[in-house]
């Protein structure tokens, strides 16, 4: 039956989605491109309109927008038919079965990297409150301090159709990379004829390897009793190679490539690109980016290629400047930098004497369709905006310092293909008479975003080894997503022949090894949680586990009390994120970095360790205080029956005690207030 549930509510998502792709692609010609900018536009408008008042959790809507979805399709028949349309979603499904089948193999959400968080930021929005929503891990502030639009419009299609937290997560990551890969498709398709190589390019992307990938091959033994483990180094290994990897070297040959470093702790710089975001897990904003980069420069190739109408391309090009801020303000000023560069690209590029007089394809920028579509945006965004930036924090622009540079062979280690790219985007543009300007301008914008990567930073709190690695984090792998996106689909639909060889074999290699690592993580997989695309399953193998948080699902909103075990990546709050409830007190080291220097987070986490303990002075005069409507006793807290006894004799007069598990068992279960 849950089967039947996962593809029933994957079929009426999907529906949607294709109804979308058909409106919208009687303005834009096509059908990829107008599935992201409609799905975009759409939960744009929905965020700006829900922060002068929210909508609740939109149960029972679906069956109206399903029926308007389909009435789309039908009345519109005769045109997709015959347009493709049936093609561009079977490939998009495609692409969200890729994405199913990573989180089918690998479905929970537990305390590593930022999966939790990212659980947190969609159950903020999850109940429909008015914009910006309670802050569901410091209550009863607000949710206004962080750029989560990506995260917002997963929790609009999980209230659409009434689904769980997890789940919602679990479906959004998918259907957000599938938009992306079917853009890198559509920009591939413009440039390049071959089947062949379109799948390549697309597959180099959606994989996600890197110049390395090939190299961890090589320099590294592991421990030979456990290959299991060192595949999955090698996954990471790709995109964690300098400052990490490269010091776990342990053969005689790369010890000679790559000396450990001993004057000075190294320096960790990952390149997390598109694919990656598979392996990792995340529904974190780098996956905004990527899309808003890939959008930009679809709609850039349809500009380039005189598909559709220049204004509109051109206004939504602007749009995604702005919309950078609300989902991945990391990367506004690339992506501002390389809307802007293009514009004034072809604003002052001749038209060469040869050239066909074509006016669709002609040199010249609608500078007014490109600032109204980034005056629309920031309009549509002003609401959020006027909150967030009073709350954002105080990262300057720095000049990286002598110490943090990247070690030139790993960065050539890293960095190959892309630079390879650049430099027959160099070469190939002045030779080729049809993608001349556009080539040039990719290959020297993304070279200049690359070597600017690597001599400026965001100076954030990090400090240290981590000096720079949130910065090259989120720019690295952006740069190299739309660097590999446009220049590969420019350089494989060259004329020349030893061009397409160059980069086809390229692509292949670091392709072909990172792939077959891929396949051998994924077949370690354990079935312990395999298909468990509600998430849950690393804590509701315990039964009394999940029957508490079945208790609390069915219990109303409020503020959920549990124990905080430590200041970062827990198992603290799990209860009330899978149910989309506040918690008192989310991860104390997370809210001091978001909301800035508050004793009160740490005064909250003494005090929520003693009422766990059983040493608080009065604890039912504490949670009336606090507000607190349920009290989590889970398995782990069980372990200490003592502090049990002393709460339910201290808390009875105010809250009621129902167990998850048999009598005589270790008590574990909800008090909720009477």
């Amino acid at each position: 039956m849950t089967l039947i549930y996962y593809v029933l509510t994957l079929a009426l998502v999907l529906v949607h989605f294709a109804a979308v792709s058909a409106v919208v692609s009687r303005l834009i010609p096509s059908f990829h491109v107008a599935r992201a900018t409609g799905v975009l536009g759409i939960t744009l408008a929905c965020f700006f309109a829900e922060h002068f008042h929210g909508w609740g959790r939109l149960a029972g809507v679906w069956p109206f927008t399903t029926a308007i979805a389909l009435l789309a399709l039908w009345w519109d028949k005769d045109r997709l038919r015959t347009a493709g349309f049936v093609r561009s979603e079977a490939l998009f499904w495609a692409f969200v079965g890729y994405g199913l089948m990573w989180k089918w193999f690998y479905p929970s959400i537990y305390p590593t990297s930022e999966r939790v968080t990212d659980l947190f930021f969609i159950g903020n929005y999850l109940p429909g409150a008015t914009l910006p929503p309670p802050d569901h891990w410091f209550p009863p502030r607000v949710f206004d301090f962080y750029y989560a639009f990506q995260h917002y419009g997963a929790a609009l299609m999980g209230r659409l159709f009434t689904i769980k937290p997890g789940l919602t997560y679990n479906l959004a990551m998918p259907l957000l990379m599938a938009m992306s890969a079917t853009l890198a498709w559509d920009i591939a398709s413009r440039f390049i004829a071959g089947r062949a190589l379109k799948v390549l390019l697309v597959v180099t992307l959606v994989l996600g390897a890197t110049g390395a990938s090939p190299m961890v091959h090589l320099v590294r033994q592991g421990d030979v009793n456990n290959p299991n483990a060192e595949v999955n180094d090698r996954m990471w290994a790709s995109a964690r190679f300098v400052g990490l990897y490269d010091q776990r070297l342990d053969t005689e040959l790369a010890q000679s490539l790559y000396p450990r470093e001993t004057r000075f702790e190294a320096r960790e710089l990952p390149l997390e690109n598109l694919g990656y975001q598979y392996f990792v897990g995340d529904y974190h904003p780098p996956l905004g980016g990527f899309f808003l980069v890939l959008l930009a420069l679809a709609l850039m190739a349809m500009v380039e290629t005189g598909s559709g109408s220049r204004r509109i391309n051109t206004a939504l090009i602007g749009l995604t400047v702005p919309v950078t801020i609300a989902t991945n303000t990391w990367v506004f000023p690339l992506q501002a930098l390389l809307v802007a560069g293009w514009a004034a690209w072809r604003h002052r590029r001749p038209q060469p004497a040869d050239a066909p007089a074509d006016a669709a394809t002609a040199p010249g920028t609608d500078w007014p369709a490109l600032i109204a579509g980034g005056t629309a945006a920031f309009l549509l965004l002003y609401p959020f905006l006027a909150g967030f930036a009073s709350k954002s924090l105080s990262t300057p622009i720095r000049l990286v310092p002598t110490l943090d540079h990247t070690p030139l062979l790993q960065y050539l280690t890293l960095q190959w293909p892309l630079l390879l790219l650049i430099v027959l985007g160099l070469v190939a543009g002045a030779a080729q008479r049809r993608t001349r300007g556009f080539t040039l301008y990719a290959a020297l914008a993304f070279g200049a975003l690359l070597l600017l990567s690597e001599f400026v930073f965001v100076d954030d709190p990090s400090g240290g080894r981590f000096e720079r690695t949130n910065t090259v984090m989120k720019w690295w792998g952006w740069i190299w997503t739309g660097g590999l996106a446009v220049l590969g689909a420019l350089l494989l639909g060259q004329s020349r022949r030893w061009i397409r060889v160059v980069v086809a074999a390229s692509l292949a290699l670091i392709t072909l090894s990172y792939g077959w690592d891929m396949l051998r993580y994924l077949a370690n997989a354990s079935p312990g949680d395999r298909g468990r695309l509600d998430a849950t399953a690393v804590y509701t193998q315990d039964p009394a586990a999940r029957d508490l948080l079945a208790q609390l699902a069915r219990q109303p909103d409020g503020i959920v009390l549990e124990n905080v075990y430590g200041d970062a990546y827990t198992d603290s709050n799990i209860f009330a994120a899978f149910t989309a409830k506040p918690s008192l007190l989310g991860w104390p080291s997370h809210l001091i970095t978001w909301h800035g220097s508050s004793p009160e987070v740490w005064v909250t986490r003494d005090q929520i360790r003693a009422f766990y303990t059983g040493t608080q002075a009065d604890p039912l005069a504490w949670l009336t205080l606090k507000n607190v409507r349920y009290i989590v006793w889970t398995p782990r807290d069980a372990q200490n029956p003592q502090a049990w006894s002393q709460l339910q004799q201290a808390i009875a007069a105010g809250y009621s005690w129902q167990p998850a598990n048999a009598a005589g068992q270790a008590p574990v279960g909800l008090w909720i207030r009477r």
